[in-house]
């Protein structure tokens, strides 16, 4: 039974569920590793070698998905997740490397799935509310799990538990949880693979823009991980924070942009679509993440960065219909993974450049991605109008 359109139910509780664990993990993850003794270039590190594994992983979902089917590819990517956070809750250092690289690599084959799964329900000229949607029930399960991050605190504090124990215990929580809605995939529909030959002809029809989208697409991705993947750690290191302010900030973050994924499909569209409402949203985000560095309260930086991340993300499901939109449906588990790598593969070089810069100067990191950003999104804007969608 469709939920939302074309959208299977049991799509949108999955992202739910799944954005529910994300959201506890963020909050708990980098106070577990300070309090560790874990300085900025070793947290840095450990998000360096998880986006390489991520992008290995992602250029094998994208073929997989192609060829076997995405549904196969999710179900391996559910699995790895669950592994890499049980040994990320050991705190040793080898297996923290370990569990960094598995969890990147349920990255790729997750992110890379799923989107080959949702670009290929329903028709074309609802695939930036399908995947606005999903977006949404992730976001709001994401809300939920974060404002979970004071659970941690109130309990080592109640109950007299060392809190680092306490960081442990509910990050292997969030495993089992992964593991619980793991059996949801068997449900979803699949599309016929296409075998090997038919992905080698897919990599030729993807059009000129399509690539220029996605070289743009790398700069953000090296901005993006050099200061906003590294930003958890940011606020620990300046504020000396916990995971309970750390969660409660990321929790309104997802909450409002939840809420706000349902809405603006139908907004583009009376805007004059998808591309045009993104490049709106994402440019009025980049002066308030300049502000971000010229305060020294929590409170307003906070602010500050919930409103820049809800402008720079929110409409990120409207640029990827925008993007696949331009590649043949059958070849949208390879267009997915290409937009995916895009990203990731910089952004293994950001997060240590940033963690590094975090320790020179702790507000570089983010000047330097406000450049970036940018950039990008001026190249944005001239694809859309080489293509007459702005």
């Amino acid at each position: 039974m469709a939920a939302t359109g074309d959208m299977p139910r049991s799509l949108l509780v999955l992202s739910a569920a799944l954005g529910l664990s994300w959201g506890l993990l963020w909050s708990v993850q980098a106070p577990f590793l300070r309090s560790l003794g874990y300085s900025g270039a070793e947290y840095g590190l450990l998000g360096g070698v998880g986006v390489i594994s991520g992008a290995l992983a992602t250029m094998a979902a994208g073929i997989l998905s192609d060829m076997l089917g995405a549904r196969k590819v999710l179900g391996v990517g559910l699995l790895t997740y669950a592994v890499s956070l049980y040994l990320i809750s050991t705190g040793e250092w080898l297996l923290l490397l370990a569990g960094a690289t598995l969890m990147g690599a349920s990255n790729g084959f997750y992110g890379t799935s799923t989107k080959a799964l949702l670009s290929r329900i329903g028709e074309d000229s609802r695939l930036h509310y399908n995947l606005s949607h999903y977006a949404a029930a992730g976001s709001l399960g994401g809300a939920l799990g974060s404002f979970a991050g004071w659970a941690p605190v109130y309990y080592s504090e109640a109950h007299g538990v060392d809190i680092v124990e306490a960081y442990r215990a509910t990050i292997r929580l969030v495993a089992l949880l992964s593991l619980l809605v793991a059996p949801a995939v068997f449900g979803l529909p699949e599309h016929r693979g296409q075998g090997f030959g038919g992905v080698v002809r897919g990599i030729r029809r993807l059009s000129r823009h399509f690539m220029l989208l996605a070289i743009f697409e790398m700069i953000i991705g090296f901005g993006a991980a050099m200061s906003i993947h590294n930003i958890d750690y940011y606020f620990a290191l300046k504020y000396g924070v916990s995971s309970g302010e750390l969660g409660s900030v990321f929790a309104a973050q997802q909450l409002v942009m939840g809420l706000l994924m349902i809405k603006l499909p139908g907004l583009s569209d009376r805007v004059g679509g998808p591309l045009r409402m993104y490049l709106v949203v994402t440019f009025s985000s980049i002066p308030l993440l300049i502000g971000m560095t010229l305060t020294g309260s929590y409170l307003v930086a906070s602010v500050l960065y919930l409103v820049r991340s809800i402008l720079m993300n929110v409409a990120t499901p409207l640029f990827e219909a925008f993007a696949l939109g331009l590649v043949p449906r059958e070849y949208r588990g390879l267009a997915s993974s290409m937009l995916s790598l895009s990203w990731t593969i910089p952004a293994s070089g950001g997060r240590v450049v940033g963690g590094y810069l975090l320790d020179v100067n702790v507000e570089l990191p983010l000047r330097l991605t406000a450049l970036l950003y940018s950039v990008s999104l001026a190249g944005y804007a001239y694809i859309g109008r080489r293509l007459g969608r702005l």
